[in-house]
């Protein structure tokens, strides 16, 4: 299995990311962590942010008894499994990445 091409995303600071390809359209930065968030585009989810997880760059999801990677099932902090907010956006990625 091949990982995704990842190319550079600069953040409002001007330091840069690497961020899957799929994933810069709708990139709008990171946590405090460096976990990537983006605005989803798909119903019934449009317009929610959501962060990915730094493992797989998926979504997480409740399992047995923990919140886990939508990928690899490796255990990530439950946060990444709720909505999050605007505050939640620790760096911004700059317009036009």
């Amino acid at each position: 299995m091949t990982k995704p091409r990842r190319v550079r995303v600069f953040l409002e600071n001007d330091q840069y990311i690497l961020a899957p390809k799929w994933a810069i359209k709708d990139l709008v930065g990171i946590d405090e962590f460096g976990n990537l968030i983006i605005r989803e585009t798909e119903a019934p989810f449009a317009g929610q942010l959501t962060g990915l997880t730094s493992c797989c760059n998926a979504t997480a999801k409740g399992c047995d008894g923990y919140t886990g990677c939508r990928n690899c099932y490796r255990e990530v902090e439950s946060y990444l499994g709720a909505e999050m907010r605007e505050s939640d956006v620790y760096l911004k990625a700059k317009v036009g990445a």
